[in-house]
């Protein structure tokens, strides 16, 4: 194989420890998941005593979690990208102004999210983790810590942890953004699904942590300032420009019915699509959202929410 998802995190080591092998994209597209048995698209739920679920994480946690102070430590540790005379003539074409301290501060704090590790006597990291798979599989139960049920939903082996190796923390918060907004659950549903379509499937998590990995160099750089301006929050950003990169990999993907052995290529089509114009992806995947998913659809998706997160 040419090209890796996994491989595409080996730059930028001042931002954290990417991946650097080649090797471990090859263990990924060697994995042969077990969801299969009772039917395409069907998953093996773990099987555990059904009265142990605990409610949904929210983002409103995870923000609340992120200003504790657990981010003190790591905000000395970003690094700002070295810029050539060409990065800051595009910076100062592309942004009309500087942003405002307070939008700094929060962008710094997304860039440090990144370098935190998952935490196993952290409660909310495995919230996060748990979320994932009850939203995708449609389990009602909370899962083990470790275990090969997190293959179902496309991690590499039986411990999550070990894939967030270059966006930490950060590459589950985004996932969790997709699952458990109203807006963009039906839509990630049909990424899963498509995931473990035989002809075409894909190791999900694998490609999600990848496609944060894209997002964070975007907003390090710069590239997202002017949105984050409009949107006066970087978090909004920096989260629609992950889902719009996702959604962009998504329709290349299933339209031009692309398998394991083009997904470097199609990575760096994304990445580079995404970096001349981000403000116009997001536009086109908020776009697909409106036209492919009813209000109807996206009312159920938020009253399922509601209720499992008050479980």
């Amino acid at each position: 194989m040419e090209s890796s998802l996994t491989e595409e995190f080996e730059d930028d080591k001042e931002l954290t420890k990417y991946i650097e092998t080649e090797d471990d994209w090859e263990n990924v597209a060697e994995i042969t998941p077990t969801f299969r048995d009772s039917g395409e698209g069907t998953v093996n739920v773990v099987k555990l005593d059904a009265s142990v679920s605990s409610p949904l994480t929210s983002l409103t946690e995870i923000y609340a979690y992120l200003n504790s102070g657990v981010l003190d430590s790591y905000i000395p540790e970003v690094a700002e990208p070295p810029q050539t005379s060409l990065d800051l003539l595009y910076n100062c074409i592309c942004t009309l102004r500087p942003l405002p301290p307070h939008l700094v501060q929060t962008k710094q704090s997304i860039l440090a999210s990144a370098l935190i590790p998952f935490l196993n006597e952290e409660k909310i990291h495995l919230g996060v983790l748990r979320t994932l798979y009850r939203q995708l599989t449609g389990s009602r139960i909370n899962c083990p810590r470790y275990g090969h049920h997190w293959e179902d939903i496309g991690f590499q082996g039986n411990d999550p942890s070990t894939d967030l190796r270059g966006v930490g923390f950060l590459g589950i918060v985004q996932a969790l953004y997709l699952v458990i907004t109203p807006d963009t659950l039906p839509f990630v549903k049909d990424v899963y699904a498509l995931s473990l379509k035989e002809s075409q499937e894909f190791p999900l998590m694998v490609l999600s942590l990848n496609v944060t990995r894209i997002a964070l160099h975007i907003l390090r750089d710069g590239l997202l300032d002017k949105q984050c301006q409009k949107d006066n929050d970087p978090w909004v950003s920096v989260n629609s420009m992950y889902a719009a990169v996702m959604y962009h990999i998504y329709h290349i993907w299933k339209t031009q019915h692309k398998t394991l052995s083009s997904s470097g290529y199609v990575l760096k089509d994304a990445e580079e699509a995404a970096r001349r114009n981000p403000g116009k992806m997001i536009e086109e995947f908020e776009s697909f959202l409106n036209s492919n998913y009813t209000v109807s659809k996206k009312q159920a998706a938020r009253d399922q929410i509601i209720k499992d997160s008050a479980s």
